[in-house]
């Protein structure tokens, strides 16, 4: 019986499920606490939550276009675009 050794990794599977649960877990959490706004008529509340609920689900979901939209902002910002 011979013993193989598993190839070693960088990591990168790794980083992007951990990723990946961690923001479905964050974006999930900011829309319970947008829903509890809405309940208690907090309309700023809800709103903040909702959008930040909205972002964390772009930057997880959609890493590649989330990273372009955000440099190309960055770019309009400094001046360089």
């Amino acid at each position: 019986m011979t013993m193989l050794a598993a190839p070693l990794t960088d990591g990168a599977d790794l980083k992007e499920w951990v990723l990946l649960v961690v923001g479905n877990l964050f974006a999930a959490w900011l829309a319970v606490r947008a829903f509890r706004h809405f309940v208690k008529d907090d309309w700023g509340g809800m709103i903040t939550m909702s959008v930040g609920a909205v972002f964390v689900a772009g930057l997880v979901w959609f890493p590649a276009q989330a990273q372009g939209m955000l440099e190309g902002i960055w770019g309009m910002v400094a001046g360089t675009a």
